[in-house]
């Protein structure tokens, strides 16, 4: 009997993870966002990743007044993090499709009194984000794109609501982790040049998981961008 226990709690274990690494490419909506909204938090929340995203941002050689938006925030701990850098007077906007996470990156920011520096609301990438064209000069979106079923229909709104010259930073995953996406270098060169995207930089950020930058040099009129998924 306790074998039958411990093989199901594995297995749910394992549904759980696969539901959270594919975003619900393959389970719906609603599945995801009980999973996201019960456990994302504390899984999340768990441990920072301040010092990469320290690291991403000297890769991305901030002035310290731009405008960020982070698609699939989590808990915010990437806008929490830039927002307390030396010398960034910017502001920073998180955007997550979980309301619990997002109600633990607004008592976080809370606690450390930077409510009035960083901005988190419940937004699905897969649906026309609440923002104007242009409006950011980084959109980041990492570990999401590639769990979508029509990342190319995603990257057409994040690039949107990129200013000219702005930059998109993207995840490539490596090794044993790119498993579960079908996203390549140069499935991002073709795609992103076609928005008017260019001058990538791939540059590290975990163990199995580069970072891809790109820089909007043209914005090309809806005509001209590919209808592919």
């Amino acid at each position: 009997m306790i074998w039958l226990l411990v093989g199901t709690l594995a297995i749910a274990g394992l549904a759980v993870l696969f539901v959270m690494l594919t975003d619900g490419r393959y389970f719906g909506k609603r599945l995801t966002r009980w999973v996201y909204d019960r456990l994302g938090p504390a899984i999340f929340s768990a441990q920072s990743e301040a010092e990469r995203w320290q690291r991403l941002a000297r890769m991305l050689q901030l002035r310290g007044d731009e405008s960020i938006l982070d698609v699939g925030t989590a808990v915010g701990d990437l806008p929490l993090t830039i927002a307390t850098m030396p010398g960034f007077h910017g502001r920073v906007v998180g955007i997550d499709w979980s309301p619990r996470m997002m109600a633990a990156a607004q008592a976080e920011a809370a606690r450390r009194g930077l409510s009035d520096r960083v901005t988190f609301q419940v937004a699905d990438v897969r649906e026309p984000l609440p923002f104007e064209a242009g409006e950011f000069d980084v959109v980041v979106c990492l570990g999401l794109l590639e769990t979508l079923p029509r990342p190319g229909r995603v990257l057409r709104e994040l690039n949107r609501v990129l200013k000219p010259r702005g930059a998109l930073v993207l995840s490539l995953y490596r090794g044993w982790s790119a498993w579960h996406t079908a996203l390549s270098l140069e499935w991002y060169q073709e795609h992103l040049a076609e928005l008017g995207l260019g001058n990538l930089q791939v540059g590290p950020c975990r163990r199995n998981q580069d970072v891809v930058i790109a820089r909007l040099e043209r914005r090309k009129q809806a005509g001209q961008q590919a209808t592919s998924n």
